[in-house]
Parts: C-alpha cells; structure tokens; sequence
C-alpha cells in the first residue's frame, strides 16, 4: 500500500507510537535518506499489521514483537503463537501479575513522565526525515478530520476546554465478549454503561465496580487481562459520564473507532488541556497517547491508578477509588 511509504509507516500505521518510546534509540536503528527505519544487522521487527507471519524472520537471530493492546493482545495473537523462535516481547498494558510470567517481556515505554520527554527530543534529532514525513501525516489528518466540522470548529477554534477524545464506552459486541468470558449480567453491565436505564450518580457507579471487581477476582482471577480491561473501562466510563455536561470540558466518545476523532494527532488544538485516563489496557503511565500529547507539546492532566487497586478489597478499592477521583478532580477544580 503506497500510504506505507508516503508516510513513515512501513512496519505499520502506528509505528510512530513505538518511535516516541524510544525503542528505535535503544535497539540503534537509523534511518535512511527517505526516512524509513533500518533495522540493525540481524534484528528483526515484525510489522505492527500483518496478520499472517513472514517466514523472513527465521533468517535474524535477534527478534522483536511488540504488543500495543496489552495481555489480552497477547493471549490473542495467532501470528505470535506461530513463531518458532526466542523473540523479545515489548508491551503496551501494564500488568506486572501477567507480564512476570511471561520470558522475555518488557514495558515499551519508560514509566517517568520527564525521561519520557527526553527520550521523545532525542529521537527527533536522531530520526529528522521520518518526522518531516510524519507531520505531514499530520497534516493529512487534519484535513481528513476537517469533515466532521462541528468538531473541528469547536476543536479548532473553539476556547480553551478540558478535553478527551477517545474509546470510552465499550460497544454491545465487546461487552458481550466479557459476559462470556467472565460470565456477567449482561443486562446489569449494559444498563451500567448507558445502553439502558444508566445508573444515577459517580458514587453508584464507583460501589458497583469495586463490588463487581471483588467478585471476578475471587471467581475468574485465570481471566485476570480480561478482567482488568473491564474495569478499566468502567473506570473511564464513570469519570466520562460525571464530566460530560460540566461547562468547559468538553467529552468524545469515538465509539471504538466508528465515531473515531484523531485530535491527537492534529496540527492544532494547543489552547485546550488533554484529560489523560491512562492507558485502557494496562496501568502505564505513559502509553502511546501520552506519547502523543508530549511530543506535539500538549498540556494534559492525568489520572493514574496502581496496579495493586485490583487486588484490594471492596472497602479500600472504593476509598482508593474516591481519593484518586478526588485527587484529579482538584486538578480540574471541581467537585466530586
């Protein structure tokens, strides 16, 4: 596909969200005078899109598999399962009780914010040509975004807001997926995201997640991936729907990619401050979105929970829960 070479995107679309982790720097890849990335001698990164698995790789000793999507991309991956030699894995979705057990297996991005933005600097010096090609891209997805013009007016144009541009509510196909994984109420975790008579405030709903949470770790904890990212989910879900008719923020709910709006990767947009849930895959604090927001210079707010929130129980998950909204919340000079 030409796009692949137009833009910098060659190992993939997304590729650029594993060039601002600084993954290229480490591995001392280059690039060459029309800005694709050249591998070491004898390293091999299996393209971020292909379905189907390139008998090429058997050829390099040094293998690199990179899993944006957190342990569940993991458990579902077929081309991974295929491959038949050691291969380091690097990964988007942190999870220390999965990852541990798995050889080989590394976060993608560094968990400080400041070595993060340092390391995004130095692979723009390092990678000049892929960048130029990257803002063009940029450029291209403004105009492509420029059809949904009630958004990008007020995106654009618009004063300053607290905004968030992302994948908040699960659809119907995805919940039913964790119902039967997990055996929920699918009735009772639809009428919680909306799809029917939703629950009334952000107390309720924090009370059902940690009570729910406390049930699927008790009952299913071999399904521990799958159980994270519904609560994730739900987590973002809440705070979303709280903020959601506050004057001056300013919530999109790209619908799993059917309403979906790159605002992240936008020529413009600089006046507004990014609200920042974390990654939906994982307790990263830097994930590919944050990336984004660093490297364009934009100023974001986040909110970040530990791991260990999972295994709390249902009193001190709840009060843990609070006090982090809490926290945020006077971020944003609001009232819980």
């Amino acid at each position: 596909m030409i796009r692949k070479y137009f833009f910098p995107e060659e190992l993939g679309r997304n590729i650029i969200w594993v060039m601002l982790s600084g993954f290229f720097l480490k591995i001392g890849a280059k690039e060459n005078s029309f800005g694709q990335i050249k591998m070491p001698k004898d390293h091999y990164l299996f393209d971020l899109d292909q379905i189907d698995l390139d008998e090429n790789y058997l050829k390099y000793n040094n293998l690199h598999y990179i899993f944006l999507d957190g342990p569940v991309h993991y458990l579902e991956d077929e081309r991974f399962k295929k491959i038949k030699k050691k291969v380091n894995i690097y990964y988007v979705g942190k999870l220390n009780n999965f990852w541990k057990k798995i050889e080989n297996a590394y976060p993608l991005f560094s968990n400080d914010l400041n070595k993060n933005i340092d390391i995004v600097r130095e692979t723009e010096k390092k990678f000049p040509i892929f960048f130029k090609k990257y803002y063009l891209k940029k450029f291209f997805t403004t105009i492509n975004n420029i059809r949904k013009i009630n958004l990008s007016y007020n995106h654009i144009f618009g004063e300053k807001k607290y905004v968030y541009y992302g994948y908040i509510k699960p659809s119907k196909n995805h919940l039913k997926k964790y119902q039967q994984i997990l055996n929920l109420d699918l009735n009772e975790i639809e009428t919680f995201f909306g799809y029917k008579n939703s629950f009334q405030n952000l107390d309720e709903k924090l009370k059902y997640i940690c009570s729910l949470k406390n049930i699927l770790i008790n009952q299913y904890i071999k399904f521990l991936p799958y159980i994270n990212e519904l609560l994730l989910f739900m987590i973002r879900y809440a705070i979303c729907d709280h903020l959601k008719n506050i004057k001056n923020f300013y919530i999109h709910d790209g619908l799993g990619g059917e309403n979906n709006y790159n605002a992240y990767e936008m020529l413009f947009g600089k006046q507004h401050i990014y609200l920042d849930f974390g990654s939906k895959v994982g307790f990263d604090k830097i994930y590919p979105r944050q990336a984004l927001l660093q490297f364009s210079n934009r100023k974001s707010i986040c909110f970040n929970l530990e791991e260990n929130f999972v295994f709390k129980d249902i009193n001190s998950s709840n009060l843990y829960l609070k006090e982090k909204i809490d926290e945020f919340f006077l971020k944003l000079n609001i009232k819980s």
